[in-house]
């Protein structure tokens, strides 16, 4: 094995270095305090690799994902939902059979059990969707308290069970947040269609989902089942260290989703776009700022940092898009899409945005699509976190087949006071202590 060789004050040093099917390399740092006394400060984790993994891989130069080695493209064209789920968490596509039986698994374990739907009754009306999702998805702990290989020896696989009921939890977390009355899901009906009859249909009329709906939904899951080891798939894997239940786990990657995405620092593209069309903003005028420096653009709905190119989840889901938009309703009417499509040949024609990497991406089209269905801004991320959970459970069962492996444990470097002595003015006496 090729080792890396450290020199600190005039000693030498060697570490392993762990080398990737891709040909990357990794210094394995893992003795290096041990050896040496120091640690790597590294604020962001931007350069250090916390795990092996064969879920997912994403080729910064040429702008490839792969999952299970199978390109995105071919995925979203060719597969289901449930399709690319089973690949994520089995290594391999499904054959008929083996398709067959985790459909009808995802099927029929869809129900919730009756007393969580009371649950809901306790949030305010106004609660945010993805609160009462994790919430609940915390909750689905207590009916089933066991390990997952207590619960397998029954016969029973909680993950299969999470991706089964997630559905029913977001969709019945919507209808709290409109005041519509839940739905129930249904079993002969796909995994993306039984969801978006929960969604939309009511108990005073007839509902059909749409076809067209229904497979953008597909397809736009698949974009969002896995992305390496983004912030949520990080915070997940460090809580799972700890050995927590896998739907603890699961919470604490859903809560990291909500931050910027939703509110603080970043400009969701919806809201964006609603502020230009308010107010007549052209793009120049709206970016004149971002462009001549005074402002820096903070937006989920431009670029991604991973990509050297553009992210290839960006080009199918604009080709998505523009073929949605053909035959939507809605789209026809709301004066919002005619902004985006300015903003979309704005920013992939100007220079600065060309150079700055800034494109119109993932999130900017699934936006416009969940809006094109039907669908408040507030539920963006319980859509996408549905898809993210069939590569969430992927990394959970990855890093527990690991075994005990310890819980994660970073350092830090201190900048506090050093120790000095307590005043002599307060020995003796009470304060700040009970009597």
């Amino acid at each position: 094995m090729e080792d890396a060789k450290l020199i600190l004050d005039n000693q030498e040093y060697h570490l392993p270095v762990v080398q990737g099917t891709d040909g990357s390399r990794s210094i394995h740092a893992d003795s290096l305090f041990e050896k040496t006394g120091l640690r790597i400060f590294d604020p962001r984790l931007n350069n250090v690799n916390i795990t092996k993994s064969a879920i997912t891989y994403i080729d910064p130069v040429s702008g490839r994902l792969l999952y299970r080695g199978y390109r995105i493209e071919d995925l979203v064209e060719h597969s289901s939902f449930v399709e690319v789920s089973f690949l994520l968490n089995e290594g391999e596509l499904p054959n008929q059979e083996q398709y067959a039986n985790y459909s009808n698994e995802l099927c029929k374990h869809s129900m919730i059990h009756e007393s969580m739907r009371y649950f809901f009754d306790a949030f305010p009306g106004d609660a945010h969707p993805i609160a009462i999702l994790a919430t609940m998805v915390t909750a689905l702990s207590a009916y089933y308290p066991s390990t997952y290989e207590e619960n397998l020896k029954k016969g029973v696989d909680i993950r299969a069970r999470l991706l089964a009921k997630v559905r029913t939890l977001a969709a019945w977390s919507y209808k709290k947040s409109v005041g519509e009355p839940v739905v129930y899901p249904r079993d002969e009906m796909p995994y993306c269609t039984n969801f978006l009859n929960m969604l939309f249909a009511v108990p005073a009329e007839t509902y059909q989902v749409p076809k067209s709906h229904d497979r953008v939904l597909n397809q736009l899951l698949i974009l969002y089942s896995d992305h390496e080891q983004n912030t949520a798939t990080t915070t997940m894997r460090l809580v799972a260290s700890s050995q927590a239940n896998l739907f603890a786990c699961i919470n604490a990657a859903m809560c990291a989703m909500w931050g910027s995405r939703e509110f603080g620092a970043n400009i969701p593209p919806i809201p964006m776009l609603d502020q230009m069309t308010k107010r007549r903003q052209s793009p120049e005028e709206y970016f004149e700022k971002f462009i001549k420096g005074q402002e820096i653009i903070r937006s989920n709905g431009l670029g991604h940092s991973s990509y050297r190119t553009q992210d290839p989840r960006a080009i199918i889901a604009r080709k998505l898009f523009h073929e949605f938009r053909k035959t939507n309703e809605i789209a026809a009417v709301d004066p919002l899409f005619e902004k985006a499509l300015e903003v979309e040949e704005f920013t992939l024609g100007h220079p600065y945005f060309k150079e700055k990497g800034l494109y119109p991406n993932l999130d900017y089209y699934s936006a416009l699509i969940f809006r094109m269905i039907g669908l408040p801004m507030t539920m963006n991320n319980v859509i996408r976190t549905i898809g993210k959970l069939s590569g969430w459970l992927a990394h959970w069962m990855e890093q527990h087949d690991e075994g005990v492996r310890g819980a994660y444990r970073p350092g830090q470097v201190y900048t506090g006071v050093a120790e000095r002595p307590f005043p002599t003015d307060r020995q003796g006496t009470h304060w700040g202590r009970e009597t």
